[in-house]
């Protein structure tokens, strides 16, 4: 996405080299592109074992109808790749990622019968804006809600996917593919310790530059605080009437949100382990980042997961002014 030029226009080198290095707020800036940039569709897809990635660095994992896809955000780096059209599962699907606000989402691209796709237009107030080639729409990359253009107000389907690191992707599924392209350039590493540095940083006030894991129901949005729950790791938590469970997992860059409701009943949790959960009520004990139960009267039982998307704190609550926030008092936070 586009930020100040110190030479080519598209390289754009000088501040998401800032920004992702000392994580400063960028709620201020704003640069969009007349027209977008150029779109990329058909990307390049192996397996897992040409891919050469290492464990700790980010991907963006998705899954659709048991087939299993990859994005390593070290490779979406310049706004001509920070917007990934792709088929998952026979789905058409836009993964995205930001790496001035830290958020990734992957989106359908199917918007009442007609399928789109999608191209980076720049940073808006620091919130990473996407357009489609059929309608030259606006939309947000965080929300997935078109702003402007003839699909305003409507909104693209945001897919379940997973903010993680490579190994743990792959422990997870590892017969997946992955995006992965080694004529690209790998100068801007995004690994377990970039967000380590943010989710463990301990207390304070709730800054802008904060990360946060939000969820959008149709009955409202939270988000959580990610530095709050470096503590818990496990959290029972309600959202517009609705019980899920948030996780953050070992690995400080993992968060995942399930509903607590199996077998007609609400479940409570607390840590059995190592990215492991155990409910008060049946003693099972349950695999933390698939949600599946491993052991007790309820194994072979998932929980349903809720989409989640991780982006810092201006980004989101600027997207959703109405949010809920667990962990910090959302008034302490700079505007």
């Amino acid at each position: 996405m586009p930020r100040p030029a110190l030479a080519l226009a598209l390289l754009l080198a000088a501040v998401p080299a800032t920004a992702q290095r000392t994580n400063k707020d960028q709620s201020h800036y704003t640069e969009l592109k007349a027209g977008g940039y150029p779109i990329l569709a058909r990307p390049r897809v192996v397996p897992a074992a040409e891919a050469r990635i290492g464990d700790a660095e980010l991907v963006i994992g998705v899954e659709i109808a048991g087939a299993a896809r990859a994005y390593p955000v070290n490779l979406m780096w310049g706004p001509e790749s920070e917007t990934i059209n792709d088929t998952v599962g026979g789905a058409p699907v836009a993964a995205t990622w930001c790496p001035v606000a830290h958020s990734a989402a992957v989106y359908e691209r199917t918007v009442g019968g007609k399928t789109l796709e999608l191209g980076t237009l720049g940073l808006e107030l620091g919130v990473f804006k996407l357009y489609d080639r059929q309608t030259r729409s606006k939309w947000s990359q965080v929300s997935g809600v078109a702003e402007t253009g003839p699909m305003s107000r409507r909104a693209l389907r945001k897919r379940e996917s997973m903010l993680t690191t490579w190994g743990q992707w792959r422990r997870l599924h590892p017969d997946t593919t992955v995006y992965f392209d080694p004529a690209l350039p790998n100068h801007h590493p995004f690994d377990a310790d970039t967000i380590a540095r943010i989710t463990l940083a301990g207390e304070g006030p709730l800054r802008n530059e904060d990360l946060v894991a939000g969820v959008e129901l149709s009955s409202g949005t939270r988000a959580w605080l990610l530095r709050a729950l470096a503590g818990p790791r496990v959290l029972d938590d309600v959202v517009s009437g609705e019980p899920v469970v948030v996780l953050l997992a070992a690995d400080d860059v993992t968060v995942r949100v399930f509903g607590r409701r199996v077998a007609g009943r609400v479940l409570s949790f607390t840590s059995g382990g190592r990215d492991r959960l155990r409910d008060a009520e049946t003693g099972t004990e349950w695999d933390s980042i698939s949600g599946r139960a491993l052991a007790g009267p309820l194994a072979g039982q998932r929980l349903e997961p809720r989409v989640v998307t991780t982006a810092l704190w201006y980004a989101w609550k600027s997207q959703h002014p109405g949010t809920t926030l667990w962990g910090a008092d959302a008034s302490d936070a700079t505007r």
